[in-house]
């Protein structure tokens, strides 16, 4: 490259096959360093094998495993879960093909990109939000990693939970083994970050196989055990609906509905039942511990007074194990009657968006290195919606199976939904340690691509003279063991609703922008060499920008107030709890109609 001062440059760039890089050094802005400068097209080596193995290697993973269980507890039988995730991964397919396009036409990351509709300043906004939620979700996965790894050890070490009496550490509220097993893994996602970007693409290159070799044994052995697709599919009816059911009777006793699960021979698993009511769901529990056994039966009345808001029913099976379920009472009639498509499809499938909107953002960090739009193209469409439906119907299948496979499990709520309980009970070592070596794996390809990558770059950014992607990526971990992320888990509720739809209302705002501002404002051509220059023609913050993304937000804030109990749903028309229930779609579609309209208007003179 010639060595011209940066700020001397006039036409620094060049095309080769409708790939465009700088043929000029710039590592003297103050807004380059090596790993957010635009990478050399001779460096970029990303096949689409490549880039379908990122896919399996992030989507392979515990919460898509789980994934279905959230959409069959709210309604839905296991085709709608399964059409519903499939759609869901299409539909965010497109935004994540478009944002792609930028990264690969000009081989610069997100927070480089988003100079052009936010501004080199105003960039900070988006990259950091972005770097946040990538940053709660590396602790959450690197935990559920090392909870794997701890189970791991247990199978020949049974010793590493007694570790100073197995008692919780201060502050922490974990025991030693399960804090020196989160830091082993934490510590193998900081040598991989060390290692740099290329080594992410090696990893993901090997371990995807493996994964999916994983999912196909775990298909096996549920299609063994379960006796074929027909009968292990028949038991997921026993998710649609919660296990127990109490309504209120004219008469002002309570009939309760019980889904008891059955053995080969026609009889109940649970050999005995008590049941109670309460005004609260300690005072139903209390009772039920209290109360007398009855024989199990699938339908009971209960005498109880008119103030008794909750029931419970204590399950007890043939080895004296117990099991509590509680539920609240409904009132006569059952309630009102809800529109399906309403109240369960919509939010469902705004959730399934929301679980990659993060990455249809950032996605330009790594198509930047794929060879050619087509190759990024054919590697997403090929990784992305067919692994998500792929093991997301794995996770329904074998769960489903559980159900005939353990005796012990009484009602649908005992099933083993996450694979690391599921996979504990398995009783040969060999089995248990290669299963956890395995969602190890698959924890740690998901994490290092989906949640390290983005907020190292966007921490990167911040300070491009003093902060690589490697010493990003450290902050990341850091903030990752700062957040706790154990209790984390513990406490948060509503993942649907709360987490995937709140956090997509965000993510949808900055997408309609840089893809507004990409495809319709700028048609595709970015003037590269002043991306890097402080005073070129994207400095300072873009109000156009900034201004349609807050747009987008707006109409969600009242919704999410009400999800997160802020304020009572009375307070505020029905209409906004609509609108949330399409977070995404509303931030996006206002943000990409009113950006153009504001920088070509309203904001025209600080574009120029």
């Amino acid at each position: 490259m010639n060595k011209i001062p940066w700020n001397e440059l006039e036409n620094a760039e060049r095309e080769i096959g409708g790939l465009h890089e700088l043929n000029s050094d710039i590592s003297d802005s103050p807004l380059a360093n090596p790993d957010i400068v635009p990478v050399p097209i001779k460096m970029r080596r990303w096949g689409w094998w490549d880039i379908a193995c990122l896919w399996i290697g992030m989507a392979v993973c515990i919460p898509t495993y789980m994934l279905a269980a959230g959409l069959m507890s709210s309604g839905m039988n296991f085709k709608q879960a399964i059409l519903t995730i499939l759609f869901g991964n299409a539909v965010v397919l497109i935004p994540m093909i478009l944002n792609a396009h930028a990264g690969t036409k000009y081989g610069i990351p997100f927070p480089v990109l988003i100079r052009t509709s936010f501004g080199i300043s105003g960039a900070h906004i988006p990259s950091t939000l972005r770097g946040l939620v990538a940053c709660g979700w590396f602790g959450i996965q690197t935990w559920i990693g090392g909870v794997a790894i701890y189970e791991m050890i247990r199978v020949f070490w049974p010793g590493i939970g007694e570790l100073l009496g197995g008692r919780p550490l201060p502050l922490l509220g974990i025991n030693l083994g399960q804090t020196l097993s989160f830091l082993f893994f934490w510590a193998l996602h900081m040598a991989i970050v060390i290692a740099g970007v290329e080594s992410i693409r090696k990893v993901e290159a090997w371990g995807a196989p493996i994964l999916l070799l994983i999912g196909l044994a775990l298909g096996w052995w549920a299609w063994s055990v379960g006796g074929g697709f027909a009968n292990v599919l028949a038991q997921s009816d026993h998710f649609q609906e919660p296990s127990l059911q109490a309504v209120r009777l004219d008469d002002q006793s309570i009939e309760l509905k019980l889904d008891l699960l059955k053995n080969s021979d026609g009889s109940y698993r649970a050999s005995e039942l008590k049941v109670a009511a309460g005004n609260s769901v300690k005072d139903a529990t209390g009772f039920a511990d209290a109360g007398e056994t009855i024989e199990p039966n699938e339908l009971l009345t209960l005498n109880a007074g008119a103030d008794e808001k909750f029931a419970a029913v204590k399950l007890i099976d043939k080895n004296g194990k117990d099991f509590v379920i509680t539920t609240e009472v409904k009132p006569v009639g059952g309630g009102v009657k809800v529109n399906w498509w309403l109240t369960v499809f919509f939010p469902l499938l705004t959730a399934m968006v929301g679980y990659w909107a993060t990455l249809s953002l950032n996605i330009p960090d790594f198509s930047r290195f794929a060879k050619s739009q087509k190759e990024q193209f054919i590697g997403q469409a090929v990784g992305l919606p067919t692994t998500m439906t792929f093991y997301a119907f794995i996770g329904v299948f074998v769960t489903c199976a559980s159900l005939l496979a353990f005796p012990d499990v009484l009602i649908s709520e005992q099933a083993p939904w996450d694979p690391v309980q599921l996979l504990a009970r398995f009783k040969n070592p060999l089995i248990v340690f290669v299963s956890m070596f395995g969602l190890a794996l698959a924890t740690i390809t998901t994490n290092v691509a989906a949640n390290v990558v983005a907020p190292a770059v966007g921490f990167s950014n911040l300070a491009p003279n003093k902060i690589t992607f490697k010493m990003g990526g450290i902050i990341t971990g850091f903030i990752g063991i700062l957040i706790m992320p154990w209790k984390l888990l513990a406490s948060a509720g509503a993942y649907i609703f709360t987490w995937l739809i709140g956090y997509s209302a965000l993510l949808g705002g900055i997408a309609g922008v840089m893809i507004s501002d990409y495809y319709i404002f700028r048609r595709a051509k970015i003037d590269l060499l002043q991306l890097y220059i402080p005073n070129g023609k994207y400095k300072g913050f873009n109000f156009a920008g900034i201004t349609a993304f807050v747009l987008g937000v707006i109409p969600n804030i009242p919704g999410f107030l009400i999800q997160v109990e802020f304020i009572s749903p009375e307070s505020l028309p029905s209409i906004f709890r609509t609108i949330y229930t399409y977070a995404w779609f509303v931030s996006f579609g206002i943000a990409f109609v009113a950006y153009p309209i504001l920088a070509e208007t309203i904001f025209k003179k600080s574009e120029k």
